[in-house]
């Protein structure tokens, strides 16, 4: 054997920390004794085999090898040093970005326009190893589209979400309940389609009554402290599925609200705090079941708003959801009241999935390579408004088909066709959507 060869051995053993020379050869002994593993055999031994010529390795050309795994690792450390960036503490960094044309039937204009930008900056600042008793953060930035009066944006950046999770009960057992304390800023806990993340809403555009400004301010974030648990989980450990059958969560809130935009960071106008409480009832089934995503859910929101005249905030909602593969629906109906106005929406979305995006057996899966779950999601959604209950003629339906295509994990395209009726407009003015979202 070479010497080049000795020192391609001894490189590797180094670098994975097995270059004991005395291991090797007893490694040696014992596998040729008994006879087994004759291939990892020969390569150990290959370590005391004398060079070509019958000349045994030398002390100069080990400490020689030496050198070089030493060289070579500090080449390697400085590369990690100049090429990775660090934290005191564990971060995982995602965003998601979305390309956006869109045109209306009467409309003077049309074209295209990134409605958002956002990047999450995501980890933990205490890792419990032997309760999970974790302490984890949230921080992510918002760019929002429409920024302006005249619908341009100059891309200014907002907090989005900003907080601090902290789970009070173990949370490494899946068959035990959990319950964490979030403080920050954060979604309200109301609502179904409001509580989904900016990459998992069906819709290029929310529902009417989940809308910041227009709507009940149901999707707009709050300052405040949420608790949220469950209790009475069902683990499936062959799918590592695990549902519980009472989510349950509270909060105390600001109750300032937001921007028609949802996103600008405000104050508290007044001495009041507003409170938040959602429940939901899940079918606590296996993943094989047919009633795996069946949930009923029920939300209610409470509060004051103004620093002068303070005016009463309530909400109060219902929904009910069967998201599954191939066919799901998702139902919601939403109310509030703002002093003596009463306004009230309601949403019926069904779709229909053909893919492996949404199955979990999927995911679940090991792989060698990159995956490409490619989906079809065709969906209709009915989505009505009434911004007074009081005031006849001003309700405003939308009617959406659409469909999402996952061509990635992250990525997809979407499209929708609004057919728009007005009660206090006769004039049709329907709108087309398109949408690529990506993120990472």
């Amino acid at each position: 054997m070479s010497k080049i060869n000795i020192g391609i051995i001894l490189l590797g053993s180094l670098l994975i920390g097995h270059a004991n020379l005395q291991a090797a050869e007893r490694a040696d002994t014992d596998l040729q004794a008994s006879g087994s593993h004759q291939h990892v055999a020969a390569s150990v031994s290959a370590v005391d085999e004398p060079a070509t010529g019958g000349e045994p390795v030398t002390r100069e050309e080990l400490e020689g090898v030496r050198g070089e795994v030493a060289t070579l690792q500090e080449l390697w450390q400085r590369t990690l040093e100049n090429n990775t960036a660090r934290t005191q503490r564990s971060l995982v960094f995602t965003g998601i970005a979305q390309l956006r044309y869109s045109t209306q039937q009467n409309a003077t204009k049309n074209g295209f326009d990134l409605n958002a930008l956002v990047l999450n900056f995501q980890g933990s600042l205490k890792r419990d190893y032997e309760q999970g008793r974790n302490v984890n953060y949230l921080f992510s930035l918002a760019s929002p589209s429409g920024a302006n009066a005249d619908g341009s944006t100059d891309f200014r950046v907002s907090p989005l979400d900003a907080y601090i999770s902290a789970f009070v009960l173990p949370s490494l057992n899946p068959e035990d309940p959990l319950l964490s304390i979030t403080a920050g800023r954060q979604k309200k806990p109301f609502g179904l389609e409001a509580q989904a993340g900016e990459d998992k809403k069906p819709t290029i555009k929310l529902a009417q009554s989940a809308r910041a400004g227009s709507g009940i301010d149901l999707d707009a974030r709050d300052i405040g402290v949420v608790i949220k648990g469950d209790l009475f989980p069902n683990f499936d450990p062959g799918y590592r599925y695990r549902v519980p059958a009472l989510e349950y969560a509270v909060g105390l809130l600001n109750g300032r609200g937001s921007d028609a935009y949802g996103y600008t960071n405000l104050s508290d106008d007044n001495k009041q705090k507003d409170i938040a409480g959602r429940v939901v009832l899940n079918a606590p089934v296996e993943y094989s079941s047919v009633f795996r995503g069946l949930s009923l859910g029920g939300s209610y929101y409470s509060g004051k708003s103004g620093s002068s005249g303070i005016v009463d905030k309530n909400r109060s909602g219902l929904d009910i959801s069967y998201v599954n593969t191939p066919v799901g629906f998702t139902l919601e109906y939403a109310k509030g009241e703002d002093g003596t106005t009463k306004k009230s929406g309601r949403t019926l979305t069904i779709f229909y999935n053909q893919g492996e995006q949404f199955v979990g057996g999927y995911k679940a899966q090991d792989r060698y390579d990159d995956w490409y779950p490619v989906t079809f999601q065709p969906f209709v959604r009915f989505d009505r408004w009434d911004p007074d209950t009081s005031i006849a003629g001003n309700r405003k339906d939308i009617t959406t088909i659409g469909l999402n295509w996952f061509f990635a994990q992250t990525t997809k395209l979407q499209v929708n066709y609004n057919i728009i009726t007005e009660e206090s407009n006769k004039i049709a003015n329907n709108e087309f959507l398109a949408q690529l979202q990506y993120a990472f």
